[in-house]
């Protein structure tokens, strides 16, 4: 099922304009990450993560491009951050130093690969690189997607 196009564009918009200064992580936030961060099986392993690589991955190949690879300690950077948009409400690039992508607002990988699909500046993203990472968190209803590519 692929996510409807007023989605991807509130969600797309949404990224666009959320440019102002955002509140800082919690510690405890970080510190429930950070215990968990020295094995990243839980992380990478997670069925979610699976198949987000899995689509992910399926794009690349639809456009002759070899799969990439899944980096733990990306993975742990796009959840970190995927963690605080969901704890803070915020919506925004982590200014990691990775290409990134963001999504909001949909709730399932699907929904969140086809959204980046749709974007060219996104979709781009997804095709560069070698390495890949995921991250997702949904909080109170409310869905975040991170993806870092390098």
């Amino acid at each position: 099922m692929r996510l409807n196009r007023k989605s991807l564009v509130l969600g797309l918009a949404l990224a666009v304009s959320s440019i102002v200064t955002a509140p800082a992580p919690s510690a405890e936030m970080m510190n429930r990450i950070e215990k968990n961060s020295k094995n990243l099986d839980w992380l990478v392993e997670h069925p979610t993560i699976q198949k987000l690589l899995e689509l992910h991955n399926q794009e690349r190949a639809r456009n002759g491009l070899a799969p990439s690879k899944l980096n733990p300690e990306m993975c742990l950077a796009a959840q970190k951050h995927a963690v605080w948009m969901a704890e803070t409400g915020w919506f925004q690039h982590s200014g990691l130093p990775y290409m990134e992508n963001i999504f909001w607002g949909v709730s399932t990988p699907e929904d969140a690969t086809n959204g980046w699909i749709w974007s060219p500046a996104h979709h781009s993203n997804m095709l560069s690189g070698t390495e890949v990472g995921f991250g997702y968190m949904i909080l109170d209803g409310r869905p975040y997607w991170c993806s870092v590519m390098r």
